[in-house]
């Protein structure tokens, strides 16, 4: 049977090979659609490393030194820190607070960061500064790499958060990311970082899972130290303002936009400390949804997807339309090999393995083109690697998606013309 097929594509190859070269070509144009795609879903169901659910940020304001109601502490003064400390405390004995805690750019999706080199032997890596306290951790339910709970994270920088300031070794807890590119996955214990160009040491404390920006995107580089007490009542109002924030967990899943509004009018007059006063209350929800918008990635990612879609519509259509044209041009045929005997099953049999024929045909050296397009770093390897897992999904999946579309563009019209009889059809000639 299949030494027949070849026999009627080459007695047509003047058709077929116009068929071949816009299946390959297809085939190429899909690929490199389908691996969009493929970049996006795995990245977006690949675990954050953190949860913001039921999360909030609070947003305070400085009075300026020209607002009549300010406080002039002096440069020596504590009092700016403690009052942020006040803060933190009158928060935390609200009724729905179930933790709260601080940092410096820390918060998940914050659009201000900080960035070191640290190397451990030859090997050099950039990282992400997070300075954060001891709640951090359950309050976003970020996990050591061991499977223990956040808890276990807490309480191994709880004891280092009150460090003199000048302290030259420091503890830290790193990512998983950091883990394995500095120290290739082995057990972390006693281990010992160095800021690059600098005397300074970092004892590892723990390892956590890995840990993303954000969730289009592959985990990244992280490094937590426990924020520093001593240095933060070092602070004048407007530093601790402009470096420093507060987040909090509730104890229950609230209508966040209900809560937030609720929360503001409860605690306007408690959290107005010192200088410092209650702004806004952000669900981390809604900060999520600003640092995706302010930072082009949501406008970006609508247009990539709605123009992939586009091209796919097209695709579908061209190669639907190119085969049914193709089994309505040869109504004769089969009304000829109806008449010799043929079945109406045979029929169809037929034109679906001559159509798949023609696209294992058009497929191999497409596929050997889209191998050299991985190799050649033609497609993008900033969220991805360029695995052979990688080709191979993307190289199966439109397959699968090209075969269903040549199916489906044969089985009408093919069952159309089985249905009519031998004699009709005989007379398209």
């Amino acid at each position: 049977m299949i030494k027949h097929i070849f026999k009627i594509i080459w007695n047509q190859r003047s058709g077929n090979g116009w068929i071949i070269l816009e299946l390959f070509l297809v085939f190429i144009l899909l690929w490199y659609i389908v691996d969009f795609f493929t970049v996006l879903g795995v990245t977006a169901t690949t675990p954050n490393g953190f949860e913001i659910k039921d999360t909030y940020l609070v947003k305070l304001s400085v009075r300026q030194p020209d607002n009549p109601k300010h406080f002039n502490y002096g440069e020596a003064s504590e009092e700016p820190g403690k009052n942020f400390f006040r803060i933190i405390d009158r928060i935390r004995q609200h009724p729905n607070v179930e933790e709260v805690g601080y940092g410096k750019w820390s918060y998940p999706y914050c659009s201000s960061s900080m960035f070191n080199s640290y190397t451990h032997d030859s090997t050099s890596l950039q990282c992400q500064v997070f300075e954060v306290s001891p709640e951090y951790f359950t309050i976003f339910k970020i996990k050591p790499e061991n499977g223990d709970s956040s808890e276990d994270l807490s309480k191994a920088i709880s004891n280092f958060v009150s460090e003199p300031v000048s302290n030259k070794s420091k503890q830290a807890i790193i990512s998983q990311t950091v883990n394995e590119k500095l120290f290739f996955g082995k057990p972390t214990t006693k281990k010992v970082l160095n800021l690059k160009n600098d005397s300074s040491q970092v004892n590892i404390l723990a390892v956590t899972t890995n840990i993303k920006p954000y969730e289009y995107t592959r985990p990244e580089a992280f490094i937590l130290f426990p924020i520093n007490y001593a240095e933060l009542l070092t602070q004048n109002d407007q530093d601790i303002w402009s470096y420093y924030e507060i987040f909090f967990r509730t104890k229950s899943s609230l209508p966040a936009n209900s809560f937030a509004e609720k929360f503001k009018q409860e605690m306007k007059i408690p959290l107005n400390i010192g200088n410092f006063f209650l702004a806004d209350i952000q669900p981390l929800g809604e900060v999520r949804k600003e640092y995706l918008k302010n930072k082009g990635i949501t406008s970006s990612l609508q247009y990539r997807v709605g123009f992939s879609v586009f091209f796919l519509i097209n695709i579908f259509l061209a190669v639907i339309g190119t085969f049914w044209f193709r089994i309505e041009q040869r109504q004769s045929e089969i009304g000829l090999r109806m008449a010799v005997g043929s079945s109406r099953r045979n029929i169809l049999k037929i034109m679906f393995q001559e159509s798949l024929l023609l696209f294992f045909i058009a497929a191999i050296p497409a596929i050997l083109i889209c191998f050299n397009m991985q190799k050649l770093e033609f497609i993008s390897a900033d969220q991805m690697d360029l695995t052979f897992g990688r080709f191979i999904i993307n190289t199966c999946v439109t397959s699968g998606l090209l075969i269903a579309v040549i199916l489906l563009g044969n089985w009408y019209p093919s069952y159309r013309a089985s249905r009519i009889s031998p004699a009709d059809a005989l007379h398209y000639e």
